[in-house]
C-alpha cells in the first residue's frame, strides 16, 4: 500500500496526500478505521524518528566531548612533561617533580576519556575505528610512563643534590671525607632508583612499539620515531650507569680502601688487550681521595730480572720478539681477563726477584687504558700543563711519546726516569677530574660509558662478584661467549715501533650458505700511511682470526699451510699468521673457511662482530648470503641494506662490539 523507498528523509505530505486518495475508494467506515490507524502509524514512527535522533545527537555530543578532554588533556601533558625535562637541565628538581606529575594526571584524564569512548557500542563494531583508538591508548601510556619516568629522575636529582649539599658549582676534591663517603654511599645504593626509570623508560618504549602511525596518527609518525630514538639513548645510558653505581665505589675506595695495579697500553704500538705496556702504576684510593699512586716504566721490572727468570714464550713472541717472556708483553691473551691474571702472575714473580718493586700479591683489580680515554677526558677537564708544555686533546699522544722517545735527552733527563713525566701528567689529570664541578660529572661518565664501549678502558676485579658484573655489563674485554657465528681478528704489533699510529684497516666479512653448509671468506685491509721515522717502520704484525669452534680453515691467500698457526682459546678455534706492511703499501689477506653447521641455531642465524681494544678499523663490512628467504633482522638500521629476498649487507665504522641476528 505504501511504497516506502530508499531516501534520505520520508515525505510526510505525500504519504497523506496518498492516505487521502485511498479513502474515496473505500467505504467510509473502512475508511475511518484505516485513516486512523495510518494516522497512529505515522504519529508512532515520528515519535521513533526523534527518539533515534535525540540517541544519535547524545552520542555524538558526549564523543565529541571526550574527543576534546582527550586532545586537550594529551596537549597539556606533552606540555607538562617538556616543562619538567627543561627544568631537570636547570635543576629545579622540585618544580620538575610538580610538573611531572601534572603530566602523568594529563595522560590519565585523556586514557580515562578515551576508554569511555572505546565502550560505545557503535563503535565496537568497527575494527578501523578500534585500531586508531588502540594506538591513541599506547600513545597515552606512552605518556603515563615517560612522566613517571620524569618524576623518578627529578627526585633522584633531588636527593643527589642534597648529598652535595645543593652547590653545584663545588667539585669533588672541595668535600670533606664525610662528604665524599655520603655521595659515594648515594652512588652504590642508586641502582634500584636507575632501575626503576630504566624499566619506566622500556614500557615506553613498548608502547610506542604498538604505535604504527596509519591514519589520523600519520601526522605523527616523525615525532614518534624520533622520540623512541632519543628515549632509547636514555635507555641505553641508564643500563651502563645501573653497574656503574655499583663499580665506581669499589673503584673510588668505598667502603674500604683498595689497591689497583694500573696499566698504560699504548695502542700506536699495539697489542691484544690494547697496546704495548709501556707504563704501569701502583693505585691506592679510600673514600674517593688517591692516597698514592706511583708510575714505573715498565722496564724497571723487566729489566733487573732479565737473568733471574726464563719464562718461555708464546710461539709468536720467540719467533718474532724475544725467546722469553716478561711483564711487558704479558697481554698476550686477546681475552682480558686471562690476560689480566698472566700479567699479575708477572708482577707477582718479577717484583719478588727485583728488590725495589713492591711487593703487593693481594690486587683488588687491574685497570688497563689507552692514550684515547685520556685524550677525552683532557677535553672536559681543559688542556695540562707540564714542565711548561700544554698537553691537549690533539696533540697528547704524539707529545708524550716524543718526550719520552727523544725530548727527555734534550731536558737532560736519565733514560731510566724518562717515563716519570707519565707520573706528573697522571697526578695533574687526577686534580683536574676531581676539581669538575657536580655540573660536570655527567658529562665526564659520558666520556667513561663511550670508552667502556669503545673498550679504551678494561677492569679485572679480584672480587667474582664484581668481575662478574664487569663481564655482564661488556666491560670485562673477554672473549664473548657466542652460540652463533663469531670473528675477532687481533693484530698484535711485533717490533714495528708506533706504526700502528699510520695504519688503517678495513674488514670485509662474507658468509654464503650452499649445499654443503656455511662458508665464509675474511678480506683483512691494510694500509701503511706513514714513512719510515723514529717512531714508524715497515708494519710487522702477527695476527689472530678468532672464529667459532670447529670452522675449517681452507686456505689464507699469500700463505702456505706451514706458515699458518692455529689453536683453540676461549671456546674458540684462532688461526693466526705473521704479516709485513711497508710504508705506502696497501695489502689485502682473504682467509677462506667453513663454519661448523652449529652457528645455526633453531633454523636462525646470528653473528657477533667483535672489536680489539685500541683498534682502528675504519672500514667493516658484512655481506650475508642464505638460501631461505630472511623473514626478520637485527638492527634494521639505515647502515643495513636487504639485497632480494636472502641477502643483507652491512657497513659501517668498528668502533665496539656489533652483533646480528636473522630470522627465516
Amino acid at each position: 500500500m505504501f511504497n516506502f523507498k530508499r531516501k534520505k528523509f520520508l515525505d510526510f505530505a505525500g504519504l497523506m496526500r496518498t492516505a487521502d486518495s485511498l479513502a474515496g475508494k473505500i467505504p467510509a467506515r473502512k475508511t475511518r478505521r484505516r485513516l486512523i490507524r495510518a494516522r497512529k502509524f505515522l504519529k508512532y514512527f515520528s515519535w521513533l524518528v526523534l527518539a533515534l535522533l535525540a540517541i544519535f545527537l547524545v552520542l555524538f555530543s558526549v564523543s565529541f566531548l571526550n574527543l576534546k578532554t582527550i586532545y586537550g588533556q594529551a596537549l597539556a601533558g606533552k606540555n607538562n612533561l617538556e616543562q619538567a625535562i627543561t627544568l631537570i637541565g636547570q635543576d629545579k628538581f622540585s618544580q620538575a617533580m610538580g610538573a611531572s606529575q601534572a603530566a602523568e594526571n594529563n595522560f590519565n584524564l585523556a586514557a580515562a576519556a578515551l576508554d569511555e569512548m572505546k565502550q560505545a557500542a557503535l563503535l565496537n563494531r568497527r575494527p578501523a575505528v578500534l585500531s586508531q583508538f588502540n594506538e591513541i591508548e599506547s600513545l597515552l601510556v606512552a605518556g603515563q610512563f615517560l612522566s613517571r619516568a620524569v618524576y623518578r629522575a627529578a627526585d633522584f636529582g633531588a636527593s643527589l643534590e642534597a648529598v652535595v649539599g645543593g652547590d653545584k658549582r663545588l667539585s669533588f676534591s672541595k668535600f670533606s671525607v664525610t662528604e665524599k663517603r655520603r655521595i659515594l654511599q648515594k652512588i652504590f645504593e642508586s641502582a634500584p632508583e636507575l632501575n626503576g626509570i630504566k624499566a619506566d623508560l622500556d614500557l615506553v618504549l613498548l608502547n610506542l612499539e604498538q604505535v604504527e602511525a596509519r591514519g589520523l596518527l600519520l601526522i605523527l609518525k616523525g615525532k614518534i620515531v624520533e622520540a623512541s630514538e632519543k628515549i632509547s639513548k636514555v635507555s641505553q645510558l641508564l643500563e651502563k650507569a645501573v653497574p656503574m653505581s655499583q663499580l665506581i665505589p669499589a673503584l673510588a675506595g668505598y667502603p674500604e680502601e683498595t689497591k689497583f695495579l694500573v696499566l698504560l697500553e699504548n695502542s700506536d704500538e699495539l697489542r691484544p688487550t690494547g697496546g704495548f705496556l709501556g707504563t704501569y702504576g701502583i693505585l691506592r684510593i679510600k673514600d674517593g681521595e688517591i692516597t698514592d699512586f706511583i708510575t714505573h716504566d715498565v722496564y724497571h721490572l723487566d729489566m733487573p730480572v732479565q737473568d733471574k727468570m726464563a719464562v718461555a714464550p708464546p710461539e709468536p713472541i720467540k719467533k718474532y720478539l724475544n725467546d722469553k717472556w716478561y711483564f711487558r708483553d704479558a697481554n698476550w691473551s686477546p681475552d682480558w681477563p686471562t690476560a689480566a691474571r698472566k700479567i699479575n702472575w708477572f708482577y707477582d714473580l718479577e717484583s719478588r726477584l727485583n728488590p725495589a718493586a713492591e711487593k703487593i700479591s693481594d690486587f683488588d683489580g687491574l685497570i688497563a687504558l689507552t692514550p684515547k680515554l685520556i685524550t677525552d677526558l683532557i677535553e672536559i677537564t681543559g688542556p695540562l700543563t707540564i714542565e711548561g708544555q700544554i698537553y691537549n686533546q690533539n696533540n697528547f699522544t704524539e707529545l708524550l711519546e716524543y718526550r719520552v722517545e727523544k725530548g727527555y735527552q734534550v731536558l737532560g733527563v736519565p733514560k731510566w726516569q724518562r717515563k716519570e713525566v707519565i707520573g706528573l701528567i697522571a697526578k695533574e689529570l687526577k686534580i683536574k677530574i676531581f676539581d669538575l664541578p657536580a655540573a660536570s660529572w655527567a658529562a665526564a661518565a659520558k666520556v667513561l660509558a663511550a670508552n667502556l664501549d669503545e673498550k679504551n678502558l678494561l677492569f679485572y676485579f679480584s672480587d667474582n662478584q664484581l668481575e662478574k658484573l664487569a663481564v655482564e655489563s661488556g666491560w670485562g674485554g673477554e672473549i664473548k661467549n657466542h652460540d652463533g657465528d663469531y670473528l675477532y681478528a687481533v693484530d698484535a704489533n711485533l717490533a714495528a715501533l708506533k706504526t700502528d699510529a699510520v695504519m688503517s684497516r678495513g674488514l670485509n666479512y662474507q658468509v654464503s650458505q650452499g649445499a654443503d653448509g656455511l662458508f665464509a671468506r675474511l678480506t683483512l685491509s691494510y694500509s701503511h700511511n706513514g714513512q719510515v721515522d723514529w717512531k714508524t717502520s715497515a708494519y710487522k704484525s702477527y695476527t689472530r682470526v678468532y672464529v667459532p669452534s670447529g670452522s675449517q680453515l681452507i686456505k689464507i691467500s699469500g700463505y702456505r699451510p706451514e706458515q699458518i698457526g692455529s689453536g683453540a682459546e676461549a671456546g674458540k678455534t684462532w688461526f693466526g699468521f705473521h704479516l709485513t706492511v711497508a710504508p705506502g703499501e696497501i695489502t689485502n689477506l682473504t682467509i677462506d673457511y667453513k663454519l661448523p653447521a652449529s652457528v645455526v641455531n633453531h633454523g636462525n642465524y646470528s653473528l657477533f662482530l667483535q672489536k680489539q681494544p685500541g683498534k682502528e678499523t675504519g672500514q667493516a663490512a658484512v655481506d650475508l648470503s642464505f638460501l631461505n628467504e630472511i623473514k626478520s633482522y637485527s638492527p634494521a638500521s639505515l647502515s643495513v641494506r636487504r639485497r632480494g629476498l636472502n641477502e643483507l649487507e652491512w657497513g659501517g665504522k668498528l668502533d665496539r662490539d656489533k652483533s646480528f641476528e636473522i630470522n627465516f
